[in-house]
This record gives structure tokens, sequence and C-alpha cells, in this order.
């Protein structure tokens, strides 16, 4: 029986966490597929998306911009010429005119949870309606994680036989192994000083940056060496800006939107990282933190349970006071390799050949035939970049 090829849209492959989603899974999937697999690409994006799915697979550009007129006109146009089994959207942005079988990933729920995420009533609703589009419409909807799967269920009980929960992990470069030089360089280029909190993500209002800066606040008299970095930007909350200018000059960087290069070492330069969130679809720093070898102070989140619980520390999203005690006492405590291991050695159980596996198995289930043949579970051992035992 002839099998027709898998489609996987990479057109947001250049946003921030969806990015890392798409360019952690599609080497693995193109690995597994091969030539079964077609990647859905801006022309812009092409060189990026091939060196990631080497030769074997096949790599379609399109003229069809994510949330643009052109997604529900031409795109469903160019799907049908295709003539895929399926196509793996990463995202709920899949046409409301549906030409064929479909995976989504529903990342989270926050355009029904945190609607003001998105500007103005019209983007409002028409997020929440792509999104209900693809519950209603995907034969199967992929999350991050079991407590993000749970929300799905409840939020849409019709889709509950259709949920699974597939974690995402840290890709090969989040490892232990120090490179002090170009900690250093990054950390000079970057005006950042040791020893620093670091922050990496988006400033939405979940995200709850002002409660971060306001532990900051009430931590720094006891550090005052201490400064806090936050990645990232975003001009539509000024508020972040505004309270970081608050504080003694120097003692916040804002560093903007990071290099990809530089982010494994301003992780394993941190003294520690922080993720305050009120809410996380799955809590990607925290886990490439863990990878690194980086103690982890965060919400006390389901989801990020399911990740970090027995290594991070946890504290409740709204209480300032437990953010400026835990990352004082993470400062303050001496080198915990044992602890620090112990975060690597769970981050190894997550990995992007296991969650490429899991995903094809989707595919599988969603069009009914057999796509890879059956493979030993990997182990998911020490990398081979990596020392056994981190050192700080």
């Amino acid at each position: 029986m002839t099998v027709r090829g898998i489609g996987f849209d990479a057109r947001l492959i250049g946003a921030l966490g969806i990015g890392r989603y798409i360019s952690g899974l599609l080497p693995q999937l193109a690995q597994l597929l091969g030539d079964r697999l077609t990647v859905l690409a801006n022309r812009q994006d092409a060189a990026l998306v091939r060196a990631l799915i080497g030769g074997s697979s096949h790599l379609l550009t399109v003229n069809a911009q994510p949330y643009r007129l052109a997604e529900q006109s031409v795109l469903p146009l160019t799907l049908l010429r295709a003539d895929l089994a399926l196509v793996h959207f990463p995202h709920y942005n899949l046409p409301l005119i549906k030409p064929g079988h479909f995976v989504v990933t529903v990342h989270d729920l926050f355009p029904f949870q945190f609607p003001e995420i998105h500007s103005g009533p019209l983007p409002r609703s028409v997020n929440q309606m792509l999104m209900r589009n693809a519950v209603r419409k995907a034969e199967r909807i992929i999350t991050p994680s079991a407590a993000t799967a749970l929300a799905v269920k409840q939020s849409f009980p019709r889709s509950a036989d259709r949920v699974v929960a597939i974690p995402e992990a840290a890709d090969d470069r989040f490892t232990s192994r120090r490179n002090p030089e170009a900690e250093a360089a990054w950390q000079m280029r970057l005006g950042i000083r040791p020893p620093y909190v670091f922050y990496l993500g988006q400033w939405k209002a979940y995200k709850n940056l002002p409660i971060l800066l306001e532990a900051f606040a009430r931590m720094r008299p006891t550090h005052p060496t201490s400064q806090l970095v936050i990645a990232g930007d975003d001009p539509r909350h000024p508020e972040v800006r505004q309270r970081a200018a608050a504080l003694p000059e120097g003692s916040v960087v804002l560093p903007g939107r990071l290099p990809e290069s530089a982010v494994p070492d301003l992780y394993r330069g941190a003294a520690l990282v922080v993720l305050p969130s009120r809410a996380e679809g799955f809590g990607l720093p925290v886990i490439e933190a863990m990878a690194c070898g980086v103690p982890v102070v965060c919400s006390d989140l389901p989801v990020l349970r399911e990740i970090a619980d027995g290594i991070a520390t946890f504290c409740a999203a709204n209480d300032p006071a437990a953010f400026a005690d835990a990352m004082a006492s993470t400062l303050d405590a001496p080198s915990n390799s044992s602890r620090r291991q112990l975060g690597i050695d769970r981050a190894r159980t997550f990995t992007w050949q296991r969650a490429a596996r899991q995903t094809v198995e989707a595919y599988e289930q969603a069009i009914g035939v057999a796509l890879i043949g059956p493979v030993l579970e990997e182990y998911p051992g020490p990398r081979q970049d990596e020392d056994l035992q981190v050192e700080r």
C-alpha cells in the first residue's frame, strides 16, 4: 500500500516559543519519516528549514503568512495540490476550510485564559475562533504536558479522546559543560556581571514580570552585587522597563531578544534561572536550565511540577516575598552538585527523539496507517559532549 506524504507547517519557525518547538521536533521527524515528510515554509525561512530537515525530506515554500488572509485562501489550495495524507500544524492557525486530515499542537489555552494577550476585541475573537476550529477539526490534538491536556479536555469535552500529551525537551545545546570564555564574552557584550538571576521568555502579562521585579527589589538590599537579567522585549508592556528603571542603575539588564547562540552560555553563567509565570503550557526555560545544571526558582504550577518536582524551588505566583526569599536562599546556598545532577538527569528523560516518535504515532492513529516500523525506545543516557558530573 502506498502511503501519501505527511506535511508539517514550519511557517512559525521564527516565533519565540513555537519556533523552539518546531526546530526541536523537525530534525527528528525528518529522520523518522524521510521522503514521506513535506515541510511547508515561508520563502525567507527556506534555508533554515532545509538545514534542519536535511536532504531526504521535501521542502515546499508557500506565500501565505500566518494569521493573514492568504492563510485562509492560498494555503488550502496549496495543500490540495500537495495531496498529503495529513498535515501537522504546530499552532492552532489551521485553515477554516479544511482540505484533508490534520493534527494540531495546542500549547496552551491562553487565548481564553488571558485574552488580553491579543490587543483589541477583534484579534481576541479571531484567535479564540481559530482555536475552537482547530480543536473541533483536528484528528489528533497534541499538548506539551498532561496539565495542558487536562485543560483542553475540560474546556472542550468532545475532544477528550483525541488529545495526547507529548512533552517537549531541551535540545542538545543545553548541557552542563562550561565554556568560561564564551560566557565571559556574552556577559561583556550585554553588560551582565555575575552573580545574576536570569529570566528568558515573553513579557506578556501572564509571565508575571512585575512580580519578579518586585521580588528582586526586595532581595537586592541583602545582595547588592546581584543583577537581574530579563531577556526579550515587548513595547506593549512598558511597565517592565518602567519598573526596571526604578531600581538602582545597573541592577537590571534588559538585553532584548537574544541570539540563539548566546542562550546556553547565559544559562550556564547564571546563579539561577527564574520563571514566575501565572500559567505555562510546558515551561521550556525550566528544563533548559536543568539540562545546564543551573538552579531553578519557579511558580508552583502543575505543569512545572511535571518537569521539576524535587529539583526546582516552587513559589506561589502572586507572592513576591516568596520569590525574594527563594532567590536569596539560592544565591546564599553552597553549590549543591547532587541536586544539580538530579536536574540534569531529569532533563535527559525529555528528548526530542521520543517526542518525534510519539508524534508519528499520533499521525498513524489519525490516518490509520503505519508510517515507520517498531524500534527500541532510546535510552536517555549521557550526551557525548557532556560530563557526567556538573561543576559550578
